[in-house]
Formats: C-alpha cells, sequence, structure tokens
C-alpha cells in the first residue's frame, strides 16, 4: 500500500472539525433610538437661562418663538408637569425676557408657556341643553 498525502489531510482536517466547540449564537445589538435635537415650535415657549432666587426673578429666552407680553402670566414647566408660576415684568430686550417668579422653584432649562386657564375663562362652553344655531329661539318645556 502506497502512502497517501492527501488522505492524511484528509483525515486531519475532518478530524479537526469535529472535536471543536458549537459556535455560540450571536446576540443582535440593539442601537439605542436617535436623540431629539430640534424642539418643535408650539407657540409661545421660553426656556429660563438664569435664576434669581434671592430676588425672586428669572431671565427667560424666546429665540425661536415669539415674546409674551408685560404682565403675561406663564406657566413653569419641568417635563411634563407645572412646576410653579411667573408673571413677566420686564425688560423685554432682543430674544430675553425677565419674569418675576409667582410660585415654584424654577431651575435652568425649566420651560414657560402661557396659562391655559386664560382661555378656558374667556370663552365659556355653550350649555349642553341650549340650541346655539343662529336664528333658533330656546323655549324652555314649562312654558314661555
Amino acid at each position: 500500500m502506497r502512502f497517501r498525502p492527501e488522505l492524511l489531510v484528509l483525515t486531519l482536517v475532518a478530524s479537526g472539525c469535529r472535536n471543536l466547540p458549537p459556535p455560540e449564537p450571536v446576540k443582535p445589538v440593539l442601537k439605542p433610538a436617535p436623540l431629539r435635537l430640534v424642539r418643535p415650535l408650539d407657540g409661545q415657549v421660553g426656556q429660563v437661562l438664569t435664576v434669581n432666587p434671592r430676588l425672586r426673578f428669572v431671565v427667560l429666552d424666546y429665540s425661536l418663538t415669539g415674546l409674551p407680553r408685560l404682565g403675561d402670566q406663564l406657566d413653569l414647566w419641568r417635563g411634563q408637569a407645572i412646576v410653579g408660576q411667573l408673571k413677566v415684568s420686564g425688560p423685554i430686550l432682543n430674544t430675553t425676557a425677565v419674569a418675576d417668579i409667582v410660585s415654584g422653584e424654577p431651575q435652568v432649562g425649566d420651560l414657560a408657556r402661557p396659562v391655559l386657564e386664560k382661555a378656558a375663562e374667556a370663552a365659556p362652553a355653550p350649555k349642553a341643553d341650549a340650541d346655539v344655531r343662529p336664528g333658533a329661539t330656546t323655549t324652555s318645556p314649562t312654558g314661555p
């Protein structure tokens, strides 16, 4: 019998594969959600630039939105919660406004939005039983 080197190589390769442990399953790598780099414009929203707790005022930045008027009441938001209230006292220069702290403890980065209750008080909701169509007459069930 003659020596065949290819038979030796084939035997070594086949025996080497049998002794290896099974490969570990590849775990998928989860990518984090991309960071939101811009904030949507939603009306008059100011961001607290500086806070002076001793004199009870804040400086608000309105770079991307319209400025509030003197005397406007503002809710102070941190995340999804209202944490205080402000009143615009001036001065109002370029894109900044100064507001007095009415309640709460503002921090740099908090958002100031107009108070939502003003809109509800200015336009009262119509009564449920009243007919609000133009030209409609109302009559009560007990008589005119």
